[in-house]
């Protein structure tokens, strides 16, 4: 069982069956795998109600309220110690549906269950959790990065000495937000949880306090209260993007948010673009340019020094119009070639008021373009030839308390039809549907869907830890 799943699978029983394709027998399967293959749907709020809904309806999930302190005397009025226990209500689309369908060939046909499960099913279901956690990591990441005081730490410069700290920060704001102290998270991506376990304080036993099973099982375990997770999907690119350098010639304090000197930027750089200047590393993108200078969107968080490097990420274009709503793959050209937008990285659309930042969850790269799916649909139209803006270097590792965010999943109708069986199945709010159907040249189709949406409950519950 999943160590992070918290109890077993509470699924309906059916009698046994030889026959190794019952659509109840994959769905029960499929459920059991995608608890084991994800990470994230672990460790937020899930709300799942057996109703039937389709992709692009919108559903409500609760925000539980807050109960305010209240005392007595014995002739205070009942009618003002009474506090509501209705919760605030909260929309969500259903705008992430989550597909896998395969052939079946008709020489395997006749294998076992437990052979089918082996070749088909269980890599497709990590895929599907895969694309789950991303979307949510993503989702989470743009809705809680907000300014520079709601995050902690500095892109691709999180290292054996400032991590501790940087944890601390991370606590500081989470405790000052009045988050719970129980049910918290820290996830991290490959590169951070490496230069936790270079940091003494996190690996040593008589400083960790848990005897040391966190090192000998090579995980972090607790952390300053944090339940400790290495999340392969959290966004993060370190290699491989297509930048351009520039020296920044002054230096500028911390929550400097003036036009910054640097040689040949008004020549070189596009209002859109990320430009992350040394020694603040942030998510920063240019705002105004002059013919020596640029300025950025936020004020810096951390001190620069004279001649720091502003490292400039190359903007890109779309090849199509794209509608509002549009959740497939956008295809992206005009990026130096084997330079094309990767996955885990950050892909924003826009500038002003109509810029919209996303999460690229997915890429597939055909040399002179790339297509690519983002964590969420598209919020407004991108036309032929708009920019597309990459992100930085580095990663965003999230601390996050579980009422942070909602993984909300409803049934799809089940199908019926010539040769068609299908089933919806759930359990601890995950819903998903199975559908098998036989072919005129004697294979079978199997789809397995997950349609969901992912809410924001709580933006003081989740802080940003950057590496």
């Amino acid at each position: 069982m999943n160590p992070l799943y918290e109890s077993p699978l509470q699924l309906a029983c059916y009698d046994n069956d030889l026959d190794a394709f019952v659509p109840e027998l994959w769905a029960h399967e499929a459920l059991e795998l995608f608890f084991e293959n994800t990470v994230v749907a672990s460790l937020v709020y899930r709300d799942f109600e057996n109703i039937i809904q389709d992709y692009g309806d919108v559903v409500h999930t609760r925000r539980p309220v807050e109960s305010k302190i209240r005392r007595r005397t014995d002739t205070t009025a009942a009618a003002t110690l009474n506090q509501a226990a209705s919760a605030t209500d909260v929309l969500v689309p259903l705008n992430q549906w989550f597909n896998q369908t395969f052939t079946i060939r008709p020489g395997e046909l006749s294998k076992s269950f437990a052979d089918l499960v082996q070749t088909y099913l269980q890599p497709r279901i990590k895929v599907m959790a895969r694309g789950v956690d991303r979307a949510v990591l993503g989702v989470a990441a743009h809705a809680f990065l907000g300014t520079p005081t709601k995050r902690a730490g500095r892109l691709a410069a999180l290292d054996a000495a400032n991590v501790y700290g940087t944890v601390v920060e991370v606590d500081k704001i989470l405790n000052e937000n009045k988050a719970p102290q129980d049910g918290r998270s820290l996830l991290l991506a490959p590169s951070a949880k490496a230069q936790m376990l270079l940091c003494d304080k996190f690996v040593k036993a008589n400083e960790r306090g848990d005897g040391g099973n966190a090192l000998q099982t090579a995980t972090l375990g607790q952390i300053l209260g944090f339940d400790t997770y290495l999340a392969q999907n959290v966004n993060s690119v370190l290699t491989g993007a297509d930048i351009a350098s520039h020296t920044v010639t002054d230096p500028y304090a911390a929550e400097y948010a003036g036009a910054q000197s640097c040689t040949g930027a008004g020549a070189a750089m596009i209002v859109g673009e990320y430009v992350v200047v040394a020694g603040n590393d942030q998510p920063t993108f240019v705002t105004a340019t002059a013919t020596d200078s640029f300025t950025l969107n936020e004020p810096n968080k951390y001190a620069t020094a004279d001649n720091a490097i502003a490292t400039r990420y190359k903007k890109c274009a779309s090849t199509a119009n794209y509608p509002v709503g549009y959740s497939e793959g956008i295809v992206l050209d005009g990026y130096t070639a084997g330079k094309a937008p990767q996955v885990g990285q950050l892909l924003a659309f826009g500038t002003g008021a109509s810029r919209r930042a996303y999460t690229v969850i997915e890429s597939e790269d055909a040399g002179s373009t790339c297509t690519v799916l983002l964590d969420r649909p598209l919020e407004l139209a991108v036309a032929n030839d708009d920019s597309a803006f990459p992100g930085p270097y580095g990663s965003i590792n999230l601390a996050l308390h579980r009422n942070a965010l909602a993984l909300v999943t409803r049934p799809l109708a089940a199908q019926e039809g010539a040769g068609m069986m299908s089933t919806v199945m759930s359990a601890d709010g995950i819903g998903i549907r199975v559908a098998m159907q036989d072919k005129i040249n004697e294979v079978r189709v199997v789809a397995i869907d997950l349609l969901a949406g992912v809410a924001v409950l709580d933006t003081n519950l989740c802080v940003p830890l950057l590496g």
